[in-house]
């Protein structure tokens, strides 16, 4: 709570995945087959992933990308072994013969569709991103710790000092709050409102002198804490950028 700016499970998802994403980039993680076949079953990783990936194998100390370049070679093969038959059924299809000379212009769109819906249903067989799934792992830790924390009085008072959550954490939390066996759920439900109307109160606040200031009438006076307020607003509404919570069953 005292290192984020924000959300401390925005904080520590952020701080996971720059370090899951190293993590995996070592020659002890590439060359593990299990973890390689995992991200084949995914059709390799999530668009956010696939690019922060690249990016993490161009920094120093990484490596040189050649984790990044065997994971997706493997993907890209699997990807090519499943599109052969398609390819093959449309060549088929596509051969003349009179039984299908009558009906071949009405056909080749049916066949195409048919292709394409394959082709769709190959893609989303996929599971789900290895890092997503990771951070969503995670994240419930995080989440689960923070509402059994909560349970103590000595932490409630420190949690009332802190920044608060993101609405997405909020929400799972107060979910989670449902599920958990806790000694006072009563108490951290009333916590976890608290720092978050607090939360929303300022960041309000802050919006409002921020188009205030905007203003011709106002334009000279002096910036404050408001020059972040959109920023915060973004933050405080949508947690951190990349953040994807499972939702939790009550």
């Amino acid at each position: 709570m005292e290192r984020s700016k924000g959300c401390p499970l925005c904080y520590l998802w952020t701080e996971c995945e720059e370090r899951y994403l190293k993590h995996i980039l070592t020659s002890e993680v590439v060359m593990d087959p299990a973890f390689r076949e995992k991200v084949v079953a995914a059709r390799g990783f999530c668009n956010r992933h696939a690019h922060l990936l690249y990016k993490a194998t161009r920094e120093s100390g990484v490596g040189d990308g050649l984790g990044y370049a065997l994971y997706i070679k493997d993907v890209i093969k699997e990807i090519t072994e499943q599109l052969a038959p398609l390819y093959t059924n449309l060549s088929n299809d596509s051969k003349p013969s009179k039984s299908k000379m009558m009906f071949r212009r009405r056909k080749r769109t049916s066949v195409i569709s048919v292709a394409g819906a394959r082709a769709v249903k190959h893609m989303a067989q996929g599971q789900k991103c290895p890092i997503c799934e990771h951070l969503s792992s995670m994240d419930q830790i995080y989440l689960h710790t923070l509402v059994q924390m909560l349970d103590d009085e000595d932490f409630r008072i420190e949690f009332k000092s802190s920044k608060g959550l993101c609405l997405p954490h909020f929400v799972s939390a107060m979910q989670m709050v449902c599920i958990n066996k806790l000694k006072n759920p009563i108490y951290v439900a009333q916590a976890l409102i608290d720092a978050e109307t607090k939360c929303l109160q300022l960041v309000e606040h802050l919006l409002s002198e921020f188009i205030r200031k905007q203003s011709w009438d106002f334009r000279n006076e002096p910036s404050g804490q408001e020059v972040n307020a959109n920023v915060l607003a973004l933050n405080l509404l949508f947690g951190a950028e990349g953040v994807h919570l499972r939702e939790i069953n009550v």
